[in-house]
């Protein structure tokens, strides 16, 4: 009997999140927080005794009433949002979503600006290494990375950007994206190609420090 399992791809898609969705979760949030919060002041000033003027004042009439005119703005707001997440919603069901890492019986498939197909006998190892990076203004912090080797191990520069294709790690330089497991990517490649090696070499200290490409 077949393996219908081993035949199916391993697939990363990049997790699509519209502005004004996110703007009408945040303002959903922060009003629902001024609510609890005027709540909780009412309260308060209830159990003591105190007028319940001074709480509602200080919550909605501080920075100059911006918290009440957001209020007043907020149901505009929740009216546009919905509109426009449900011509997303439309829109995305007609287009496919967009592949960061695919993993099939040809090869490796990678997304971004400039996808690559790289194929099973030129590949020679996948890794995850973590590159410093140098922002231009003497921040320095490491970033993971996955790489496709096309070069054998004894051939490998110590620069990890010359090794072959290699992209962000998947999830982590996306908004609210899920970072990807290690072990998913282990099993996914033991799947398709046990002969070729996967490994996590850790932080590599490169001499470029500009971020790779993705």
């Amino acid at each position: 009997m077949p393996d219908t399992q081993a035949a199916q791809p391993f697939v990363v898609s990049r997790r699509r999140l519209e502005p004004t969705t996110a703007m009408l979760y945040v303002g959903g949030v922060i009003f629902a927080l001024m609510v609890l919060l005027t709540l909780g002041c009412i309260v308060v000033a209830l159990v003591r005794g105190d007028p319940v003027r001074e709480p509602l004042e200080a919550v909605w009439l501080s920075w100059s009433g911006m918290p009440l005119i957001f209020a007043v703005g907020l149901p505009v707001l929740i009216l546009v949002g919905v509109v426009t997440t449900a011509e997303a919603r439309a829109e995305a069901k007609q287009q496919p979503e967009e592949v960061v890492l695919s993993i099939d019986a040809d090869g490796i498939y990678l997304g971004g600006s400039r996808p690559q197909q790289l194929h099973w006998p030129e590949i020679q190892g996948i890794c995850r290494v973590e590159r410093l990076w140098d922002n231009g203004e003497g921040g320095l912090s490491w970033h993971p990375h996955l790489v496709v080797m096309l070069l054998p191990e004894d051939q490998l520069p110590r620069d990890s950007s010359k090794w072959g294709p290699s992209r962000h790690w998947p999830g982590t330089a996306h908004l609210f994206g899920r970072e990807l497991p290690y072990d998913d990517l282990v099993a996914a490649v033991r799947q398709h190609a046990p002969q070729v090696p996967v490994t996590d070499r850790g932080r590599v200290p490169d001499e470029d420090h500009s971020p790779s490409f993705d």
